[in-house]
């Protein structure tokens, strides 16, 4: 192994040879996982700020408040509806419900509907604000269904003998069994206002180092093709099997330390972020991939290799959506069949039709296809 380790010296020199374009290939993915954690953080809703004054103190309410989460799920409650209001104004709530004193007395209104009505004060943050006002109004949805039921149930002949208590323990009980085979409640909001619909951006964050990954190998590949040097290591004894081994594990280790200098750079700066369980075996059968891909591309004349290269490449990656996140439909039955698309299916979770094994089989047979196309090429020309 020690003969070759001159000879990787003298690739990486040529790699250092354009250390811009190199490093760009580093501080671009970190700059761009930033910007991608600095809006996830700003935009972060796993923890809703909610809040809800209860003024009726009643069983109906006690059922409403815990069923919109209460301070199990952070929800603060308070009986000072002034407390409710200063903390919506201090940005310390996204949103509070009042429950007015007579909350869920249905024999007082006309209307069972009117007997859950409540108000709503609407927070700074009108996202947060829309799901926590969504939250609440399912809530209130399924405690006026549960009042029509009851009334409902109160005007058949058979349920004369029976307290209100009574039918609604026996509802209760009906509901659970229906629940525990499969039933489940659908709510279709309509008639909202422009304002309520909000456009949703899927930021690809294992993308983005897929992507700058295909271009480092892409790139270090074609600085090392060049013509002059390669004619001169090969003339050495064993020379082409040499440089095409030192090449191969040059890009591998380059490509190596990049991967961990954007993992660990990213972890570093965002200790949020996490990769999924398979990253490092996917980003490793990718990486070999381009590898592949590499020393295929090294068999075109060095004049006309980059575009068909870049092209090639661009498509792989546009197909298996390294730019924009793209549809699970398109991505199970297109997409994972290009090898960027492959990665990324993978890496998301995605059924994909070849399994890891064989994807690094196919890509290791591709690379001994390339030494084979350019030891024939190089005897060729000699």
């Amino acid at each position: 192994m020690n003969p070759l380790l001159p000879m990787i010296g003298i690739k990486l020199k040529l790699l250092l040879r354009r250390p811009l374009l190199l490093a760009l290939c580093l501080i671009l993915p970190i700059l761009l996982s930033l910007l991608a954690g600095a809006t996830v953080e700003r935009n972060d809703l796993a923890q809703l700020r909610a809040g809800y004054a209860d003024l009726a103190g009643n069983e109906e309410s006690r059922q409403a408040g815990p069923y919109v989460g209460g301070e199990r799920d952070g929800l603060a409650s308070s009986t000072d509806e002034a407390a409710i209001s200063r903390a919506i104004e201090l940005g310390q709530l996204d949103g509070a419900l009042i429950i007015p004193p007579a909350f869920g007395d249905r024999q007082a209104v006309s209307q069972v509907d009117d007997a859950y009505a409540c108000e709503y004060i609407p927070g700074k943050d009108s996202l947060a604000d829309g799901l926590i006002r969504e939250n609440f109004l399912v809530c209130l949805l399924a405690l006026s269904a549960v009042g029509k039921l009851e009334k409902d149930l109160s005007t058949l002949p058979a349920a004369a003998q029976l307290s209100e208590s009574s039918l609604g323990r026996m509802l209760e009980a009906s509901t659970e069994e229906a629940r525990r085979q499969g039933a489940s409640l659908k709510v279709d909001l309509h008639n909202l206002d422009d304002q309520d619909v909000l456009p949703v951006i899927g930021v690809p964050d294992v993308a983005i180092e897929v992507f700058f990954l295909s271009i480092f190998s892409l790139l270090g590949s074609l600085l090392l093709a060049d013509a002059a040097t390669r004619q001169r290591l090969r003339s050495l004894p064993g020379g082409f099997r040499r440089d095409f081994l030192t090449s191969v594990l040059t890009l591998a280790l380059t490509g190596c330390l990049q991967l961990v200098a954007m993992v660990g750079l990213t972890r570093l700066l965002l200790p949020g972020t996490s990769r999924p369980a398979n990253y490092p075996i996917v980003m490793g059968v990718l990486l070999l991939f381009m590898l592949a891909y590499g020393q295929l591309v090294a068999l075109i004349p060095g004049d006309r290799r980059f575009v068909p290269a870049s092209l090639a490449l661009f498509l792989s990656l546009m197909a298996g959506g390294g730019f924009i996140r793209l549809p699970s439909l398109w991505m199970e039955g297109l997409g994972q069949f290009t090898p960027h698309g492959w990665a990324l299916a993978k890496l998301s979770g995605l059924p994909v039709t070849f399994p890891t094994a064989a994807m690094a089989a196919s890509w290791l047979v591709l690379l001994l296809l390339a030494y084979f196309l350019q030891k024939k090429s190089t005897y060729s020309a000699a």
